[in-house]
């Protein structure tokens, strides 16, 4: 039976496809490495023995062929897969189903204001790291995007060391609770554990 998929979906069924062929390669892997005697030891360790080696998938929610293609290219050989988001709708699934919470959106996401975009994917139960894509950079569009919960932005054209870089500080700060701890200190509440 044939089902009539679009091509953005189809786009991002193979974007994810993609996630799961790498991740069923790191369980081979990992499997031949504890057959060896080096696998991982302790319960908890990623996939692949070290948690530097884990897959971890980045969200790309941008109508842009090249930002898709650039990252792709990019992040080829690293931790870090893309899947492509073309709506938000999409964007929720993915987060939904996803183990990164890093998602990049463009500035110009499906013609709205990123502002909008940014509230709607950022609420107080979500730890997503959100950073905004643009043509340009500048600190008062930085600045702005950190008061409404967002993480950082990457300027195009995109600089491998500077995308790997911030993917890592974002994955970490995730890690840590990023944006509901910022939000909660914006706010004048207390973090978690009770120091301001």
């Amino acid at each position: 039976m044939f089902l009539p998929v679009s091509p953005r979906c189809l786009d991002a069924a193979l974007g994810y496809e993609m996630v799961m062929n790498r991740a069923i390669s790191a369980i081979r892997n990992c499997f031949r490495s504890i057959v060896r005697g080096n696998g991982p030891t302790s319960p908890g360790t990623p996939i692949g023995g070290r948690q530097d080696s884990a897959l971890r998938p980045v969200l790309l929610a941008s109508e842009r062929n090249d930002d898709y293609q650039t990252l792709q290219a990019l992040l080829q050989d690293t931790k870090w897969s893309v899947v492509r988001a073309f709506s938000l709708g999409e964007v929720f699934s993915f987060c939904d189903c996803l183990v990164s919470p890093v998602v990049l959106v463009d500035r110009h996401f499906q013609g709205s204001n990123w502002r909008s975009t940014v509230s709607s994917l950022l609420n107080p139960a979500a730890s997503r790291c959100l950073i905004l894509l643009s043509d340009v950079f500048d600190s008062y569009l930085w600045n702005e995007l950190v008061q409404h919960g967002g993480f950082d932005v990457l300027a195009r054209p995109f600089e491998r060391s500077e995308v790997l870089r911030t993917l890592a500080f974002a994955q970490k700060h995730c890690e840590a609770g990023w944006p509901r701890l910022h939000l909660a200190h914006e706010n004048g509440a207390s973090p978690a554990g009770g120091a301001k």
